[in-house]
Formats: C-alpha cells, sequence, structure tokens
C-alpha cells in the first residue's frame, strides 16, 4: 500500500468521516483515495475557508475537525482561521505537506515556524513506514491538548510504499482531577460568608456538564444563575437565570451584578467582556474554578483558585456546605427573582427603526421568535454583536459558535458551513456583518453546492461598525468608514441560492414558511443605519 492510500484508510478507521480542504499537489492523491474509500470531502474556495469550517465542525461535534491543504501559499492562506481555532481552543488537525526536496522551489515555506506562529503544534511524518503512527500523535495531541495541530507529509513521501500497520489507538483527553482539600476548604471559607453571591458558568463549565451541579450549589447559597457569551442560554427558563454577565448583562442582570458581593465562577476565564476589564468585580471576592491552572488571574485577580473540574468540584462543594449545615438567607436572591421575572428585554432600548432601516436588536428579537427553536447560531464579530448576541436565543450553548477568539471579521461564514456539516438536520443561522460577508463571500458558494440548511443574515449598515463607533469618539467625520456594496440578493441568486432584503419587521414574518425544509442555503440582506450605535 502507497503512503497516500495509507493515509486515506487511516484518517476513516480513525472515524475521520469528514475533510474540508481544497485540493493541490501536496494533498490530492490522498483526497482522492479517501473519497473513493467512502468518506466526504467538502471542496473549499480558499483555504482558510477549511479550516474554519473544521474549527466549526469540531465545536460544534467536539470530535476532531480535519482540515486538508497543499503545500506553501495554501497553508499561509490558513494563518488567521488557524490562529482563531488556536485561541478557541478547538480540535482541528491541519493536514499539509513541505515542498519536494530543493532549496529553490519557489512555494517553499517552513511548516514549523507557521505552525509556531499561531500556536499550533507541529508534527512530521519522518519515514513511509511511520505515517500512521505519525498520525495518530498529531490526533493525540489535538485531543490531549484541546489545540490545532499542523501535520506535515512531506510530498516526496505520498507516493511510497508503506510499511507495517501499527495497532490503532484512540486519542484520549487531559484528565481534570479534584482539588485539593485546602484549596476547596478555603474556597468554602468564603462562599458560606457571602450574603450576595453569583454562581457564574462559562464554556468550561459547559464542556464538563455540570449543569445540575450548579443549579444545586445556585439554590444552597441562595445565588442567582449567570454564564459567560460562550454559555449563554444555559440556564434559560430558570427563574434566578441572570443571563450573560458582563457588558451584554440586561438591565436586571446588571443591578444583581451591581449589588452582589460574591462571584463563583465555574470555567470562565474572567476576561474583558465578562469582567468589562474587572470593573465588574471590583469590591467582590472572586472564587475562580477551573482544569486549567493557567487560566487563573490571567485577566483579573481571584481571591481563591480552585482547580479542578466544575462538575466534580460543585458537588464536592455543595456536599461540604450540606454536610456543614450551611442555610443560606434568601432574601436577596427572592428580591432578584422578581426584577428577573418583571423584565423584558425590549424595554431596555428604544427601538430606532426608520422608513427603510431597522434597529438590529428589533430585528434579532424578531428572527428569535419566526425561526425553529432547535437552531445553530454561528456568529462572527463586529458591532453588530452587541445587537445580537442577548437576543437570538439557542437551546443549549453547544448550538451557539462565535468566530471571534482572534478578533478577526470574516471568519463566521467559514464555520457555519463547517457546523452546518456537522449538524445537516437542524437550521445553521450565520450572524454576519456586510464587511465580514464580502470577505469571504465566495464561500457561499460552498454551502450551494453542499446543499447545505443555512440561513445567512447579513447585518448591513454599509459600514465597519466598529470604526464607525470609534471615529465618532475620536471626533472625526464617521462617514470615512462607509462602503458601498453591491446589493446582496441578486449576488445570492447569482450563486445560485436566494435571499431576501428586510428593511420592515414584515419583512421577516415569512421566515418561518421559508427556512421550513430548507435544502440549500439563504440570505437574508437587513439593511441597518451605520448611524444607529448600539454599542453606546
Amino acid at each position: 500500500m502507497k503512503v497516500y492510500q495509507e493515509v486515506a484508510a487511516g484518517l476513516l478507521e480513525r472515524g475521520v468521516d469528514t475533510v474540508f480542504g481544497l485540493m493541490g499537489d501536496a494533498n490530492m492523491r490522498y483526497l482522492c483515495a479517501y473519497t473513493e474509500a467512502g468518506g466526504r470531502f467538502v471542496p473549499v474556495v480558499h483555504e482558510g475557508g477549511a479550516v474554519g469550517m473544521a474549527d466549526g465542525w469540531s465545536r460544534m461535534t467536539g470530535r476532531v475537525g480535519v482540515a486538508s491543504v497543499t503545500h506553501g501559499p495554501a497553508v499561509s492562506n490558513t494563518l488567521t482561521p488557524l490562529i482563531e481555532a488556536v485561541r478557541s481552543r478547538s480540535r482541528v488537525l491541519l493536514l499539509t505537506g513541505d515542498t519536494p526536496a530543493e532549496p529553490t522551489h519557489f512555494q517553499r515555506l517552513d511548516l514549523a515556524a507557521v505552525a509556531a506562529t499561531a500556536g499550533a503544534g507541529y508534527e512530521k511524518v519522518h519515514r513511509p513506514a511511520t505515517v500512521l503512527r505519525d498520525l495518530d500523535r498529531a490526533l493525540r495531541r489535538v485531543v490531549a491538548e484541546d489545540r490545532p495541530v499542523l501535520l506535515d507529509l512531506p510530498i516526496g513521501l505520498v507516493g511510497k510504499d508503506a510499511g507495517p500497520r501499527p495497532p490503532l489507538t484512540v486519542p484520549l483527553p487531559r484528565h481534570a482531577g479534584m482539588a485539593t482539600e485546602d484549596r476547596l476548604d478555603a474556597a468554602l471559607g468564603l462562599i458560606a460568608g457571602a450574603r450576595r453571591p453569583i454562581v457564574l458558568a462559562g464554556r468550561g463549565a459547559v464542556l464538563a456538564g455540570a449543569h445540575g451541579e450548579l443549579v444545586a450549589l445556585a439554590d444552597l447559597v441562595a445565588a442567582p444563575l449567570a454564564t459567560t457569551v460562550l454559555a449563554k442560554d444555559w440556564f434559560r427558563g430558570h427563574p434566578s437565570d441572570l443571563g450573560i454577565f458582563g457588558s451584554l448583562s440586561h438591565s436586571a442582570a446588571t443591578a444583581a451584578i451591581a449589588d452582589a458581593d460574591c462571584v463563583i465562577a465555574f470555567g470562565a476565564s474572567l476576561n474583558s467582556v465578562t469582567a468589562m476589564h474587572g470593573e465588574l468585580l471590583n469590591g467582590k471576592r472572586i472564587v475562580q474554578v477551573d482544569a486549567d491552572p493557567g487560566a487563573f488571574g490571567w485577566y483579573t485577580p481571584v481571591d481563591e483558585a480552585v482547580p479542578g473540574d466544575a462538575r466534580a468540584v460543585a458537588a464536592a462543594m455543595a456536599a461540604a456546605l450540606r454536610e456543614a449545615g450551611h442555610r443560606a438567607a434568601r432574601g436577596w436572591l427572592e428580591k432578584v427573582q422578581a426584577a428577573l421575572g418583571e423584565h423584558r428585554l425590549a424595554d431596555d432600548f428604544r427601538d430606532r427603526s426608520a422608513v427603510d432601516t431597522i434597529d438590529v436588536r428589533t430585528a434579532t428579537i424578531r428572527l428569535d421568535e419566526v425561526l425553529p427553536d432547535r437552531r445553530v447560531v454561528v456568529s462572527d464579530i463586529g458591532r453588530f454583536a452587541v445587537g445580537v448576541w442577548p437576543y437570538l436565543r439557542v437551546v443549549h450553548p453547544g448550538d451557539f459558535i462565535s468566530m471571534g477568539g482572534f478578533g478577526s471579521i470574516g471568519l463566521g461564514l467559514a464555520g457555519a458551513i463547517g457546523a452546518a456539516v456537522a449538524r445537516s438536520d437542524d437550521l445553521t443561522v450565520a450572524v454576519v456583518g456586510d464587511g465580514g460577508f464580502m470577505m469571504n463571500m465566495a464561500e457561499f458558494t460552498t454551502a450551494v453546492r453542499e446543499e447545505l440548511p443555512l440561513l445567512v443574515v447579513v447585518l448591513n449598515d454599509g459600514a465597519y461598525g466598529a470604526e464607525h463607533y470609534k471615529l465618532v469618539h475620536f471626533g472625526v467625520d464617521p462617514d470615512h468608514s462607509l462602503t458601498a456594496w453591491p446589493e446582496l440578493v441578486p449576488l445570492a441568486v447569482a450563486m445560485g441560492a436566494d435571499g431576501r432584503t428586510v428593511r420592515t419587521l414584515s419583512d421577516l414574518d415569512a421566515l418561518k414558511d421559508i427556512v421550513d425544509g430548507l435544502e440549500g442555503p439563504f440570505l437574508l440582506d437587513v439593511k441597518l443605519d451605520p448611524h444607529v450605535n448600539v454599542m453606546a
């Protein structure tokens, strides 16, 4: 068996049933063999799209997403989405290969240096006989380190005879143990003395499956429940649910957060979005529980750091408090619950829709009403996110992806395509700005070709919104940020899809019928006024 055949068979044997990529000299032989053997190859328009799709696919499935590109400029094209995947701790394997062993080759590139620049791991296939062993090591590192790994299969080895087949190995995640007794006791002493605590859950708590344990702990200490953006909607429907903790909090949550004297954070990094650079935590005692000891105090100082699995630590805390006979006063919690019961999202802003534009918050609330409850939401980043993330809900936080770990616009569409491939039985909603969409618009054709049930919502203010807001702040004419785009719906039609321009709420009401049984992408061009600043 040749090396390229061994790679194809090895991927399938290891459960890799989908590969995103763009063919070239370094990878076309094993990609063809992979497809002929029954694997699903999703061809993309741009190599960066392959990594973005593998990233979205991995976040949606929890499995290793695989992207394959050829050498040289194909690898350099993946750098931004590769950094995004690293910053988001996504399990992505990037398969590529070094150029022929010729120092003057015009596509030569130091692949190890590219991986290091991105913060990804690097592995290399050293000999034909070690191809599966090296593949296994790369996959093990992706899972154990929760970060992408670039696997270098030099083109000179692809056509060689492979050696004997090693036994199949299974990648194992790193194990998050239980906190030591002294760490737990110190945290419990602080929690027991709190009069107005909040239990805060981040994505790490979601991945640990700690929902029930956190609800039980919050009830025991009479604490309302809150989440970070990446754990949004996890406690939705609970009478103590504050929703998002941080810069995107609604008014009732903001009041409770300001009044709290203690925050018990599980699997939450307490970053600038959550803690507003520490401002929201000033004057409060902070307990941070995380499986990664490197997370403690990185963004803001904490009083007690508790290393361990969120679920196990929450259960141990509750058990210890029960054993000690802890009884928390519930007056403050009941006051917070009453305020939450009276609060309505639309009460927090003035609808600034006009004759031919719509307020992004108003539009998103209506989208939330007309779209099916069971949906996947993948968001790009930009000014629009402030008007979307608190209002467009999901059944489970695992159904929400923000392609914003690196702060680059334009990655949301590829991430949404990957998520739609992973969840083809559900509607995937890609929420992007006009600038981000135009940056990678060609990838829309991949969704058309794959016939994906994908609703692409372009929130189109004809500007680079964050820059518009900042220019106003600097006293500079914000019109410098405006950009004239072509009409987007005709472009969608030209690419083989359909769409609708949205200027009023009534334009959104027909969506319920449109997305029912959607068999290909549909584009919404939602017209916004760039001078309506939802960040203010």
